[in-house]
């Protein structure tokens, strides 16, 4: 298709009384021409490839020429252009004023699947072969224009249209440049999948936070946690004892609010005592209360006891196979008869209190071995929850990260993110801490960065640098490793009975709060190896193992 567009080149003549009197570089063969087309009474007439029009003067007749230009639609692009234009990898198209395709480059034409050449894109677009037109778009706006444009072979393509503009400023051409954004589509499709399942999480989450008004940081992705979940939901409706076993920093104070949370004594307040941490000359009057006078130092006017305290609500008995064996004889008696009695009273007081015991001893075990009271042990036991350790439900490592990040950002204003590879170091590790151990190992990552970003080096480092754990060695209540009950001190007797009772509740306590046992003995002030030879003296060595660091 060829088109005629008229030259800026302007020639001109006077003709008086058949008479040249004035002209410009004009050959004297078209003037003749012209004269003679004129003279069939045309004001405006083509001739030999030019155009002219004709005006009355007062010097006479004042012919005005302009020679037109006939070129194809390709005439524009010399072979260079074409060839530069055929190496891009993008789509190029170039549309005229009227948004004629004028050009389409071998990428466009194979991305869109048809070669549009010589169309004007409105008459595409009615057929039904693309949505929209990128160059109408810039004609009507004048500038330069991006859009998401979809093709009759479902292509999205993502194009942009710059407007090219001649000398005088007019609108000529329209240079488009188009990507396709097929793939992209999809991977939007994929994230928006994975946003409803994400969604779906939260509405899972959400079922566990009460309409909004229970904080729960719970974790509950894999499908290990979520049957403990689902066993929770359902033992929180009943007034049932539960007893909750796993390993150290499993989380088992995080399912035990949650109980709380969704029973009918969520209005009340839960109470939680650690068992091993009150020495066991403490631990009646704490618990029990006392009166008036009952002993020396005792407050005047006695003191309700944490059953007391909480009747109404929810007692955790954390640690509960530290519990010595005469005090779980009265906690026997307060799950039977509901009922306590204060240190020097004679009157028992009746309460209401939900009983939920936790411990990472082997109960059973310590039942058979007779440091554990087997009556007490069934009336614990009416509900066992036994929770996973993080290494038996890797698929919530990654959210607790994610979790614990969000955690960060908010206590500390410190905003951090892992990267994916690293992310999968930490969900391959063993974490022999469990939750304890890889929030505090996020946290510490956290504060030590320097970059927003903690990458796989760093990750690596940590796990690498990390202390041998003091465990116990039967995290599981359905192993059977052989322990003894650590008992706790009795402050009485001779003074180097009561510095070594003291001396032992001190490494017990250290034992319990540090990671390794070189931590333990930089904190008491020793060696390594004095608090290994005191450890063995007081036969704790049943309730830690440790190595050499």
């Amino acid at each position: 298709m060829s088109t005629e567009v008229i030259d800026k080149e302007e020639h001109f003549f006077v003709v008086n009384n058949q008479e040249i009197i004035a002209k410009s570089d004009i050959s004297t063969e078209l003037i003749e021409k012209i004269v003679n087309e004129y003279s069939n009474g045309q004001e405006t007439f083509k001739i030999s490839g030019h155009f002219v029009h004709v005006l009355e003067s007062a010097q006479g007749d004042l012919f005005y020429v302009r020679s037109m230009k006939q070129f194809s639609d390709l005439d524009f692009m010399n072979p260079l252009s074409s060839k530069v234009l055929n190496s891009i990898s993008d789509g190029i198209t170039i549309c005229d004023r009227q948004s004629k395709i004028l050009f389409q480059n071998d990428n466009d034409i194979e991305i869109v699947g048809m070669n549009l050449m010589g169309r004007y894109a409105k008459d595409v677009i009615k057929e039904g072969l693309m949505s929209d037109s990128i160059s109408m778009k810039v004609i009507e706006s004048q500038e330069k224009v991006t859009i998401l444009q979809t093709y009759i072979n479902e292509k999205c393509l993502l194009v942009s249209g710059n407007p090219i503009f001649d000398e005088d400023g007019e609108l000529q051409y329209i240079v488009a440049i188009t990507r396709d954004m097929t793939q992209l589509k999809s991977l939007e499709k994929e994230v928006k999948k994975l946003e409803v399942q994400n969604e779906n999480f939260k509405i899972k989450l959400q079922t566990l936070q009460n309409e909004g008004t229970i904080k729960s940081n719970l974790i509950a992705v894999s499908p290990a946690m979520r049957q403990v979940v689902a066993r929770v939901m359902r033992v929180a409706e009943v007034d049932s004892t539960v007893l909750i076993g796993g390993e150290s920093g499993v989380g088992k104070e995080e399912i035990t609010k949650l109980i709380h949370a969704y029973s009918r004594r969520s209005h009340k307040q839960i109470l939680t005592i650690n068992c091993s941490a009150i020495p066991e000359t403490l631990l009646e009057s704490e618990l029990f209360g006392y009166e008036a006078g009952a002993f020396t130092g005792a407050v005047k006017g006695g003191k309700a006891g944490l059953f007391e305290i909480a009747s109404g609500g929810t007692v955790f008995l954390d640690e509960i196979g530290e519990m010595p064996l005469l005090m779980q004889a009265k906690l026997l008696r307060v799950l039977q008869e509901s009922e306590v009695q204060r240190i020097g009273s004679g009157k028992p007081i009746t309460i209401d209190v939900r009983i939920i015991a936790a411990t990472n001893r082997n109960l059973a075990e310590m039942v058979r071995q007779g440091s554990f009271r087997e009556d007490l042990y069934y009336r614990l036991n009416i509900i066992p929850i036994e929770i996973p350790s993080l290494r038996q439900r890797r698929e919530d490592i990654i959210p607790m990260v994610n979790h614990f990040l969000a955690l960060m950002e908010e206590k500390y204003g410190v905003y951090r993110k892992i990267e994916s590879s690293a992310l999968k170091i930490l969900e391959a590790y063993d974490w022999p801490g469990n939750v304890r151990q890889l929030k505090n190992t996020v946290e510490r990552m956290c504060l030590l960065a320097t970059q927003p970003e903690i990458t796989i080096n760093t990750v690596q480092e940590e796990l690498d640098g990390s202390p041998i754990m003091v465990r116990h060695t039967e995290p599981n209540r359905f192993e059977n490793p052989i322990r003894e009950q650590m008992e706790a001190p009795h402050l009485s007797g001779s003074l180097k009975e009561q510095v070594e009772g003291f001396e032992k509740l001190l490494i017990k306590q250290a034992l319990s709060e540090h990671a390794s046992i070189r931590q333990a003995a930089k904190t008491l002030g020793c060696n390594q190896s004095t608090l290994v030879r005191k450890i063995q003296k007081y036969q704790l060595t049943r309730h830690v193992t440790y190595e050499e660091q």
